[in-house]
């Protein structure tokens, strides 16, 4: 995997109390404008340090809908995560993101965790990914001790979340063989 571009986009910015959609919304252009600016497989890494109110509008707005809009791949392979000093203050994004039935990595006190819609199967398998930094499908199952199948689902359901990157590497019999990769480090 060649070394990606990763760029922080500061929501304080845009002050350090901030509440309506409108505001958002104003916010979300320039994410989505520094997210177009970036090199395939380019990362922007959003930071909620410095704020002190992040209202669930305000989230909804800026993350919800730009996670929505990289998740349906107006943006190719580019990715979005978060870096917070508290998850208090990312409470509002995992809300509006788990009410779209999205998910986001969050990165907070060095530790890579979701928010927003998951499940403690796709943590795990999450996990097992960011340490290994990159497996196959194959592998993975037999590490987690799974069914070919059931880790498939897992890492497809993951891949549609722009939580990992697969990469076809070729085919054994009627099924195609991922590469696996994380989208951060561990």
């Amino acid at each position: 995997m060649t070394t990606m571009d990763v760029e922080e986009f500061r929501i304080a910015q845009f002050g350090v109390r901030l509440g309506t959609r409108l505001e958002g919304e104003r916010a979300r252009e320039k994410l989505e404008s520094l997210l177009r600016s970036l090199p395939d497989e380019g990362q922007v890494r959003i930071s909620l340090g410095g704020l002190e109110v992040l209202s669930t509008s305000f989230a909804d707005e800026l993350v919800g809908r730009a996670c929505q809009h990289v998740v349906d791949g107006e943006f190719g392979d580019r990715t979005m995560v978060l870096d917070t000093p508290s998850l208090e203050l990312a409470e509002g994004i995992d809300v509006k993101l788990a009410q779209r039935r999205l998910a986001m990595l969050c990165l907070q006190d060095g530790r890579w965790r979701l928010v927003g819609f998951h499940t403690p199967v796709l943590d795990e398998t999450l996990q097992r990914i960011i340490e290994g930094k990159q497996t196959t499908a194959r592998e993975l199952a037999e590490e987690l001790g799974l069914q070919m199948s059931a880790c498939v689902n897992r890492v497809a359901r993951l891949a549609d979340l722009r939580l990992i990157r697969r990469r076809k590497i070729g085919m054994k019999g009627p099924q195609d063989i991922f590469e696996i990769h994380s989208i951060v480090g561990g």
